[in-house]
């Protein structure tokens, strides 16, 4: 990878257009001057292209900004509110790409969509204008390439994730359209799980890696997902804080993990209490049993992932409750008969759990998913 750029010559344009010169940084740091990378043409389209989903989410796309300021405006926008970047696309039409961006608390989320582009983080970006970050790259469609200029380009395959520091300099490609979930965790957030030192170097999580990791990953992504559904009517900076311990609780598993002989237990009990969650007499007693572990190492081994045996089950019965609730085939149900087949005892007990997990009453779910009630 370079940071020399080479002398550039404006082709013909329309008097609409705007020639974005080249800079050559060989000299400088006009490269890691974000005045210098501005231009008045840029930052109007940026503007014109951003809108706000009912979250008050700010999302922009590239789709109606001129073909020629495409990858101008994308860059912009990564380097106000993810990372300084270069960004590039083998397609005439330049990058055309939607990005649905949230900060919290100094971690920066963003959910992109794109076709073929390649991004850059050059070595004179990385040192000029450093982050101290981790990066976390979720590949939900398509498959990238991770290039850092020593090592050979490491493929990350959909469903994936590549983790990676911010300020070593690296190229990340898509050569199909894609799909993914970028986050940049502040190294300070991670001083109290003691990882500030962690991810120096490449790492992907695989789908064959242990079934740690890829719980990890998957639980993760869950968790920064919800930065873009924050309620408008919320405290912002308990649900920033709450958000922010959520990731970094999850994030704490990859050095604690657990010995594959319990990952093996807990993948028995988790798949034990997946067959028997309706039975409202289900006990930690019977799963540790059937384990033939006793109830303390049973518990121990649900701790190590930060949750317990009864919360476990508790999560199961409540995810699979609202699925049925506004489910068309079982729209016939009524509310205590969902709750009855999903192992609560009684519609009260049914009715404060799931307003307790959920904010809402299984009755108001139902009704905002416009779904006939049988009550």
């Amino acid at each position: 990878m370079s940071d020399h750029s080479h002398g550039h010559q404006c082709p013909q344009h329309t008097e609409d257009d705007v020639c974005i010169p080249v800079v050559d940084t060989s000299c400088g740091s006009a490269e890691a001057n974000p005045k210098m990378m501005s231009h008045p043409k840029i930052d109007s389209e940026l503007e014109d292209a951003l809108r706000y989903d009912e979250h008050g989410t700010e999302i922009i796309s590239t789709l109606d900004v001129r073909p020629n300021l495409r990858n101008a405006v994308w860059e912009a926008r990564n380097r106000s509110h993810l990372i300084g970047l270069r960004a590039g696309s083998p397609t005439p039409s330049g990058l055309v790409g939607t990005m649905r961006s949230a900060v919290v608390n100094g971690m920066s989320i963003a959910d992109i969509t794109g076709n073929a582009h390649t991004v850059e983080r050059t070595p004179t970006m990385a040192d000029q204008l450093p982050i101290d970050s981790v990066m976390f790259t979720f590949v939900l469609s398509g498959e990238s390439f991770h290039f850092n200029g020593t090592s050979p380009p490491v493929l990350v395959k959909q469903g994936e994730v590549a983790i990676y520091d911010s300020d070593s300099p690296f190229m990340l490609g898509f050569t199909e359209a894609m799909h993914a979930v970028v986050a940049s965790v502040p190294r300070h957030h991670l001083v109290d799980i003691g990882m500030q030192d962690c991810f120096r170097r490449l790492k992907v999580i695989r789908h064959a890696g242990t079934g740690v990791e890829t719980e990890m990953a998957r639980d993760l992504l869950d968790v920064l997902r919800g930065a873009f559904e924050r309620p408008v009517d919320v405290d912002v900076h308990e649900f920033d804080d709450t958000l922010l311990a959520n990731a970094l609780r999850t994030l704490r598993r990859l050095s604690v993990q657990p010995t594959q002989t319990s990952y093996h237990y807990f993948t028995a009990a988790t798949a034990f209490i997946e067959s028997h969650f309706d039975d409202p007499r289900l006990s930690i007693a019977d799963i540790a049993h059937t384990l033939s572990l006793s109830q303390r190492h049973l518990g121990r081994i649900f701790a190590a992932r930060e949750t317990t045996v009864a919360r476990h089950i508790q999560k199961l019965r409540l995810q699979h409750a609202r699925r049925l609730l506004v489910s068309p085939e079982s729209c016939h149900m009524g509310v205590a008969e969902v709750g009855r087949r999903c192992g609560f005892s009684s519609p009260s007990h049914f009715s404060k759990a799931f307003r307790a997990y959920f904010g809402v009453t299984p009755t108001e779910d139902r009704r905002a998913g416009s779904l006939p009630t049988a009550d």
